[in-house]
């Protein structure tokens, strides 16, 4: 929105004095400028666009960490965005069998588990997974997760 269309919403018994529109103008146009400065901070604090030591306390702020990754505190920025992906997913999870696809579709796109019926699942990633599987697939309580590759 621009300056105008704030200044729009004033209602009319106010539009016809110079003086309050002109405060009102100051005003707004203080915070139509500060608009890049939000955009680029939340860039700055989003773990999909935050790299190196910010990605790591962006994480952080969650609770998680680079050595809960299968590579440990050598972990890649991409690789470790997609277990900060994949346990957001996880976390997401409503615990229903329907809810499954959509954590898996998140966690890492094209993985598969099936429902082996005898107290396991099997989990086929899509691809090479950032930590165990047992640790970013939703995974019923009680059932053992069998890891197979593509």
């Amino acid at each position: 929105m621009t300056l105008n269309d704030y200044l729009a919403l004033f209602p009319g018994a106010t539009r016809d004095k110079p003086r309050f529109m002109a405060l009102a103008e100051a005003v707004l146009q203080q915070v139509i400028d500060l608009f890049p400065l939000i955009a680029q901070l939340q860039s700055g604090f989003s773990y999909e666009t935050a790299e190196g030591v910010q990605l790591d306390q962006v994480a952080a702020s969650m609770g998680l960490s680079r050595k809960d990754t299968a590579e440990g505190t050598a972990c890649s920025d991409e690789v470790f965005r997609q277990y900060i992906r994949a346990k957001l997913a996880l976390w997401r999870w409503d615990g229903t069998n329907k809810g499954v696809p959509g954590v898996l579709e998140d966690a890492l796109p094209g993985s598969t588990e099936t429902d082996n019926a005898d107290g396991t699942v099997t989990i086929v990633p899509a691809g090479t997974l950032p930590a165990d599987a047992g640790k970013l697939f939703p995974v019923p309580a009680g059932v053992r997760a069998v890891q197979e590759s593509e």
